[in-house]
């Protein structure tokens, strides 16, 4: 069975809400690439800062948007030809649960490696915990976060 094959057979397992889920990430995910290789970095820090206002998520519905988005960004980076890194994902990611109301803070760093030299990273977090990329976060030294939390107007329904 070829890799289309295959693809179109797991697509079709997929429930309708995971397939738009995966719909939308994977557009997400290549306007991302596209922004990141033909804007300057300036437009995208406007990207970072952009007042979008929605009531914030909390608790259980939050936990559930968190593991949604990730799943459907990993698995759309997977689908992807070429190598989709961390920036595009951090991106995506993030205005993913920013639509959904789950505010979030995207992380810029860099570190030298010894087996890469000096290497940059990204990653987002809720708060403290991981959404993507987090996983190596810890040798990277922060440049820059890119918090949307002044984006979403709170509303704790708990």
């Amino acid at each position: 069975m070829g890799r289309f094959n295959k693809i179109a057979s797991r697509l079709h397992r997929l429930t309708p809400k995971r397939l738009a889920l995966l719909i939308e990430a994977t557009i997400l995910l290549l306007l991302a690439r596209v922004a990141i290789n033909l804007l300057p970095f300036k437009y995208l820090m406007w990207y970072f800062k952009r007042h979008i206002k929605h009531d914030e998520v909390f608790g259980l519905e939050r936990e559930n948007l968190l593991t949604e988005v990730r799943c459907a960004i990993e698995r759309a980076a997977r689908l992807l030809p070429g190598s989709t890194v961390c920036f595009p994902r951090g991106i995506a990611v993030q205005l993913m649960l920013l639509r959904r109301g789950v505010c979030t803070t995207l992380y810029y760093g860099a570190a030298t490696l010894p087996d890469l030299g000096l290497t940059s990273h990204v990653w987002v977090k809720d708060g403290e915990k991981g959404v993507v990329g987090e996983d190596c976060a810890n040798v990277y030294h922060i440049l820059a976060r890119y918090p949307n939390i002044s984006r979403c107007s709170v509303v704790d329904n708990n």
